[in-house]
């Protein structure tokens, strides 16, 4: 999605601001970006990639501004002009004033601010140009071939610009750069390589002789991760510019052969972690039954997948997502295997999905056509994938008021036309699979058919019930908490229920018996006690080894007379259950 960026920017004549990983530059970016919109009238993108996004750090900030239109200081109206608008007969001239001011303007403003960046030797003969967070790899390797620190102190034997903004570039800017230079290598990640097409076209433009090094040394797609830059960055500060070949070799291939030895270390191969849905998850069992559904009946189904949380069953151990080609669109891939295919089809949505898109796009056009489809809604009561915020399902709006109407899903799809509707715990595992079976099976005529799955979104319901639990034990109150184990005298380690379930609390852990060679079953201390794994053991008729434990802290006291009589009749039912009796 980010190397996707510059692409669009510079077919749609954005603004796009990639900045180096530094959370004060990154902060500072912000308003930056704020301000070229406003001076150049121009829509600006802002890369925010995962390395910057995903870590702390302490920043100076200014002082708040109190911004001339609000929420607090509404405006009585806002001046008309529709040749603002990108609509015939003004769609020309907008294109025109794109390209011929306020893009000149913005790579202007780009310069004169000094959002692009320079380190090391203004005089030095060989050039670097990068951007984003290339320019963190490339620094950290630098430094480990002793020609950079870590903060920005470069080599002067070495140049280098940082494009903190990519598009637009400014060729004066550029060719100054390239001016005097003997080579200069281009760290752009990804494809096409839009960035280093600009500089060959200005060298050739501006009779720049300069020797331009780009992917023809730099790995062209994927992630330039250090490890990634460690050889072609050699071979352009040894080879290329002079500067300690020998030295700088020697560092790669110890880096390198590093990073083999430690791989050869670990022995086999780690496996790749896939994603998958968290602990608990209400959307894990619908995939489960599903695949019990097709082992059972030896039936497949064709499976059209969407966007959310639910896009990772398409992974092991589930494989149900045949297609995956844009939000809220599942229903709609399914229209085409409706028509040219006898398979029966299933389409997956979440709640969130559903309300922001799918709606429209998909379930109205297959309601209008009579689209024979199985239309799956996993309604968690949130849309989990985005932050698991409120959707108009939830019944509130998400400044926790009250939204005074009834959206429900279930008779939206009514008042679309749906006459087959039909609601489930997926947690319940024999009275969802009735009910999926009943609906997925209905041969009365073509139509949609929708199932909903009614089950909270699991993370949303511990933020919930774990400070209340909390206070409940504060309080010297009642709680009870489910845990599911494994039994380890009865598990023969065949990990038979793994294949239907993929919860990352059910793992394995090493057999204790030297007859039992294979890896046991094992539940870890993240389980949040939903029940699927021993729900499936039932119904993919699997081994009875999971036991499900309730632990009672604050019992009443019938649950401890209870307790006390279980004590001392038990170690007697034992007796005799051996005895035969």
């Amino acid at each position: 999605m980010v190397q996707r960026t510059l692409a669009w920017g510079v077919k749609s004549g954005l603004l796009v601001i990639d900045p180096r990983a530094d959370q004060q530059l990154l902060h500072r970016m912000v308003k930056e970006g704020m301000d070229l919109s406003r001076d150049s009238k121009s829509v600006v993108a802002l890369l925010l990639r995962p390395q910057a996004s995903h870590t702390n750090a302490q920043i100076e900030v200014g002082d708040n501004v109190v911004p001339a239109i609000s929420t607090v200081n509404k405006v009585d109206g806002f001046r008309k002009d529709p040749t603002l608008f990108a609509l015939p007969p003004f769609a020309q001239e907008q294109e025109k004033d794109r390209y011929q001011h306020r893009l000149p303007t913005a790579a202007r403003l780009v310069v004169e601010r000094g959002l692009n960046e320079f380190f090391g030797g203004a005089d030095a003969k060989f050039g670097i140009i990068t951007h984003g967070t290339t320019y963190n790899s490339v620094l950290r390797i630098l430094s480990l071939y002793g020609l950079a620190d870590e903060f920005g102190v470069l080599d002067p034997r070495l140049h280098l610009l940082q494009l903190n903004v990519i598009n637009p570039l400014s060729e004066d800017q550029l060719s100054g750069f390239m001016q005097g230079k003997d080579a200069v290598l281009v760290v752009e990640e990804g494809q096409p390589d839009l960035i280093e097409q600009q500089l060959r076209a200005l060298a050739n433009k501006r009779g720049i002789d300069t020797r331009i090094v780009g992917h023809d040394l730099v790995p062209g797609t994927g992630e330039l991760v250090p490890e990634r830059l460690m050889e072609p960055l050699a071979r352009f500060v040894g080879e290329i510019a002079g500067i300690d070949p020998a030295g700088v070799a020697a560092r790669a291939q110890a880096l390198l052969a590093r990073r083999a030895e430690v791989a050869g270390a670990i022995g086999e191969p780690v496996p790749a972690r896939i994603p998958t849905f968290c602990t608990g998850c209400p959307e894990r069992p619908v995939f489960s039954q599903m695949k019990i559904k097709e082992a059972v009946f030896g039936e497949k189904d064709w499976h059209a997948g969407d966007v959310g949380c639910y896009g990772m069953a398409g992974f092991k151990p589930f494989e149900l997502a045949d297609s995956n080609i844009g939000m809220g669109a599942g229903l709609a891939a399914a229209s085409g295997i409706t028509a040219m295919s006898r398979q029966r089809n299933v389409s997956v949505v979440g709640d969130g999905t559903l309300w922001h898109s799918a709606f429209n796009n998909s379930a109205a056009n297959a309601i209008y056509n009579m689209q024979e489809s199985t239309y799956l809604v996993l309604d968690n009561g949130w849309t989990a994938m985005t932050g698991a915020h409120e959707n108009p399902n939830v019944g509130v709006l998400m400044n926790g008021e009250p939204m005074n109407t009834d959206m429900s899903i279930e008779k939206t799809f009514r008042a679309m036309g749906v006459k087959h509707i039909e609601k489930a715990n997926p947690y319940d595992f024999k009275g969802f699979q009735k009910k999926f079976i009943r609906i997925h099976e209905d041969k009365s005529k073509p139509q949609v058919r929708v199932l909903i799955s009614d089950a909270e979104c699991q993370l949303q319901k511990q933020r919930r019930v774990r400070p209340q639990n909390a206070a409940a034990l504060k309080a010297g109150k009642r709680v009870a908490i489910d845990r599911l184990y494994v039994d380890d005298s009865v598990c023969v380690g065949d990990h038979a229920c793994m294949r239907f379930n993929g919860c990352p609390s059910l793992t394995l852990k090493p057999s204790a018996g030297p007859a039992k060679k294979s890896d046991k079953a094992y539940i870890d201390q993240n389980c949040v006690g939903c029940g699927v794994c021993g729900e499936i053991s039932t119904m993919a008729q699997l081994c009875p080894s999971f036991v499900k434990v309730t632990t009672v802290s604050n019992p009443s006291w019938r649950e401890r007379i209870a307790q006390a009589l279980r004590r001392l009749l038990l170690p007697r039912y034992v007796t005799l259950a051996l005895e035969g009796k």
